[in-house]
């Protein structure tokens, strides 16, 4: 985590001098000091990070998962698919409930169910019973992913939250530095399923720091299930908000297009081990964390526009060209490192943009809206992905990935550059 030298001076002085939001909605802690800052911080970072490592670890173990199993590969993308699908509707109705019982309460409810989820993947004994877990782990994850996004709304004020997403976001990238190839080590020695196990524990012990460390709100105005609803049409029907969600469809869309058959090409068409693969998003989850730390807080003094459209520009280049790895297998490492750090940068960028869109009594429902679409991309994509893989190769899938971020230009010049 950031050292008090990195944080803000005076996030007190910030949250005062910051745009109020409308009456009856509850503002930021007016007693943060960069001691609480840091420790919400770290809570939040945890949360994500054990939420993103065990979803990114499967990605890594489908050959494993395909032999244990004995699943045919056009199949496998279903294990990512179906994650996402649960995430994405689920995620709809958590907004709200979070908006209705504060961040605290949702994470402390959430972080516990995911533990649970975890430690029964150790059930999983078929392909059913684990395309149920994941779809368990998916349901349940949306509020985690939601609920840390939205906490920053509440916590941090505006002119820093460029900054503390870029943190947060490194807890994606931890995932992929130590738990993806620890996981992929323990499975490979032991059982596919261990990692998961361990991944709940983890999440137990965030569970008990959500309780210990996350601090109160003042209580929200009680909203009706009617407003939450108008509120809804509302957002449907902003040209903004819409394409505010159309940014978010396609960057993770794209995402779900090229990771989760990059490992497997990698194993058949580089020749390298599945270590060597958890390597390569290890070196790519060193980039993330690079480059959303400081990138993150960039975009809190230069803008967030143009570093969505820079980094979605820069993520579609580099999968453009990684099916020319054949000719230079060891070049994996870079490329993806230089993949991963655009997609970093704009991620940390897009993620504070979101939280300015919408006041913020309104932020948990907007934001599992968009999720939503969000994660109905991700499942798209990856489905689409298997089809692509199997009939035209690996080369189609990195073709269609790469096409997202000329869509995503388009969205944020023609309706997000003037926000």
């Amino acid at each position: 985590m950031p050292s008090p030298s990195d944080a803000p001076v005076s996030l007190t002085a910030t949250a005062r001098t910051a745009q109020a939001p409308p009456a009856g909605q509850p503002t930021p802690a007016s007693t943060f000091d960069p001691r609480s800052s840091h420790r919400i911080l770290i809570v939040l970072w945890l949360v994500l990070f054990a939420t993103w490592s065990q979803f990114m670890l499967v990605a890594p173990l489908l050959s494993q998962i395909s032999l244990r199993l004995d699943v045919p590969e056009v199949h496998l993308g279903w294990l990512i698919s179906g994650y996402a699908i649960a995430m994405g509707v689920c995620t709809l109705a958590w907004g709200p409930i979070s908006d209705r019982l504060g961040r605290r309460r949702l994470l402390m409810l959430a972080s516990g169910l995911m533990a649970l989820a975890l430690f029964a993947h150790w059930w999983a004994q078929s392909y059913s019973a684990m395309l149920l877990m994941r779809v368990l782990a998916g349901a349940i994850g949306g509020a985690l992913t939601t609920g840390t996004l939205a906490a920053v709304g509440d916590y941090i004020p505006p002119s820093h939250r460029g900054w503390a997403t870029g943190w947060i976001i490194s807890g994606f990238a931890a995932g992929q530095i130590v738990g993806v190839p620890a996981g992929v080590f323990l499975s490979g020695s032991m059982d596919d399923r261990l990692p998961f196990v361990l991944l709940g524990l983890l999440m137990a012990g965030a569970t008990w720091l959500v309780w210990r460390w996350m601090p109160s709100l003042p209580a929200r105005p009680s909203v009706t299930w009617p407003e939450m609803l108008a509120d809804g049409r509302r957002h449907l029907t902003s040209p903004k908000l819409l394409a505010g969600c159309g940014v978010g469809v396609c960057l993770f869309g794209g995402m779900g297009l090229f990771i989760p058959f990059f490992p497997l090409w990698m194993e058949r068409s580089l020749l390298l081990t599945s270590q060597q693969v958890a390597w390569v998003f290890s070196v790519g989850g060193v980039a993330v964390v690079i480059s959303s730390v400081l990138l993150g807080r960039l975009s809190d003094r230069i803008g967030r526009h143009g570093l969505i459209v820079a980094g979605s520009l820069g993520v579609g280049l580099f999968m453009l060209v990684t099916p020319l790895l054949v000719f230079w297998p060891a070049g994996a490492y870079l490329l993806f490192a230089l993949l991963m750090g655009c997609a970093a940068a704009r991620g940390s960028a897009f993620r504070a943009l979101q939280t300015e869109l919408v006041p913020s009594g309104e932020l948990g429902r907007y934001l599992s809206l968009s999720a939503t679409f969000e994660n109905i991309g991700y499942a798209f994509g990856s489905a689409l992905a298997g089809w692509l893989y199997v009939v035209f190769g690996f080369g189609a899938v990195a073709a269609v990935s790469a096409m997202t971020g000329v869509v995503v230009l388009v969205l944020v010049r023609g309706f997000l550059q003037h926000n």
